[in-house]
């Protein structure tokens, strides 16, 4: 189970597809602009997260993942909805199958695979926030997504939160702000 109560595989599938549904509305003349996070594109960040979900993908098939976030890339196909459709795929076909108890090396350590994939499904959810910001667009976390992530983000020791290539320092949400807006904030993202 995840901070969600639902199956890690329910949430990542829900996290995946959140994803795919802001990538597949990123304009055309979007792609090469700056995000919402200072030092990507938008192409960079739809490319780290491509990284995310096979990470997720690699994990479930047994293969071994790298440790480190995924790092962005001006790199992705042509149709990056597509890809991460394929990535989907893989996803399905390897989560029946997968020991989610079985240990796997994460950032936190080794964890059992379950605990594991919460990283990357994490990042997936948060990055859809940021690609959704990043075009002009406001949007909430899904309700599952958004206690699947508070759980994950308030489990986590403050240093390990905010070490070189983690999260910003807090910001300050405005005052009425929503869950989902006020969990950004925290996480260094502008908000108002």
């Amino acid at each position: 189970m995840t901070g969600s109560d639902a199956p890690i595989g329910a949430v990542a599938f829900a996290a995946l597809d959140f994803f795919v549904d802001a990538v597949e509305l990123v304009p055309a003349e979007r792609w090469d602009a700056p995000s919402n996070l200072d030092e990507w594109t938008v192409r960079e960040l739809v490319g780290h997260v491509t990284g995310s979900a096979t990470k997720l993908a690699v994990l479930l098939e047994g293969g071994e993942a790298w440790l480190a976030p995924s790092e962005p890339t001006d790199w992705i196909r042509d149709d990056p909805a597509a890809e991460l459709r394929e990535i989907r795929g893989r996803i399905g076909r390897a989560l029946p199958h997968a020991d989610l108890e079985s240990p796997r090396p994460s950032p936190g350590g080794e964890l059992p695979l379950h605990r594991a994939l919460q990283f990357p499904v994490a990042d997936l959810a948060l990055h859809a926030w940021d690609l959704h910001r990043s075009c002009g667009r406001t949007v909430e976390l899904p309700e599952d997504l958004l206690k699947f992530c508070h759980s994950l983000i308030d489990s986590a020791p403050e240093e390990k939160m905010r070490r070189p290539g983690g999260f910003a320092p807090p910001t300050t949400p405005p005052e009425g702000a929503s869950e989902t807006q006020r969990l950004m904030a925290h996480l260094g993202r502008e908000v108002g």
